[in-house]
């Protein structure tokens, strides 16, 4: 009796994770969504040819515990540095699993981490803080324009000389309506990332004048 409903479970799980994918999907769309889902037709550009170091997290949409790090991987996202990528890889989609198969996954969530485009597993943990840590020390180049402009896009760069002969006040008070506006769920996945990269430019600044006012 018990082999036609495990049976019937198992075929809604996969029909689940093909047509929907219930652990984004559900609560986001393409547009905000902060996490970047890889298939087959971008999974290697973006891991090997973007000139981008990051993460990958691989999971199954019916995982408990990916469910349950859903919340950590989407912070992540949304506060790293856009000098790298923070993706997915749905392993219950069949048309994405050969993703799974050829990194040789078997647990769920399993993460790993690209740098010079080279693949590495990380085992360190799952704390938003060590994450952002890791990423910050690992994988980012951030952009700092008052050391190497060179790591900054036209943009940034012009944004920050916008700012730097601002006087502290009115930085600070930048920095906060970005921190409001980060909050909006109605905010797009791209504009996020600008409005981070705005905000840690912004505190470079400041962090920039309060130095050079202690050595006076």
């Amino acid at each position: 009796m018990l082999a036609p409903i495990i049976a019937e479970a198992i075929g809604a799980a996969a029909a689940l994770s093909e047509n929907e994918d219930p652990l984004w999907s559900s609560t986001s769309t393409a547009s905000t969504d902060p996490v970047l889902r890889l298939t087959t037709s971008t999974y290697e550009s973006t891991v090997f040819h973007s000139g981008k170091n990051g993460m990958v997290m691989f999971y199954q949409s019916w995982c408990g515990h990916c469910i349950r790090f859903k919340p950590v991987w989407d912070e992540l996202a949304m506060m790293a540095d856009p000098s790298i990528f923070i993706a997915r890889v749905d392993c219950g989609a069949s048309a994405d699993n050969k993703i799974c198969r050829s990194s040789q996954i078997t647990t769920y969530p399993t993460l790993r981490y690209f740098v010079d485009r080279t693949e590495h597993e990380y085992n360190d943990s799952l704390s938003i803080h060590k994450l952002r840590e890791f990423v910050d020390s690992t994988l980012a180049t951030p952009c700092n324009p008052l050391l190497d402009a060179n790591t900054c896009s036209e943009r940034a760069m012009k944004y920050s000389k916008r700012w730097l002969d601002k006087d502290a006040t009115k930085i600070v008070g930048e920095m906060e309506r970005l921190g409001k506006m980060m909050e909006s769920s109605s905010v797009t996945a791209e504009s996020r990332r600008w409005m981070v990269q705005r905000r840690d430019l912004l505190r470079l600044i400041h962090d920039n004048q309060n130095a050079a006012k202690k050595e006076l």
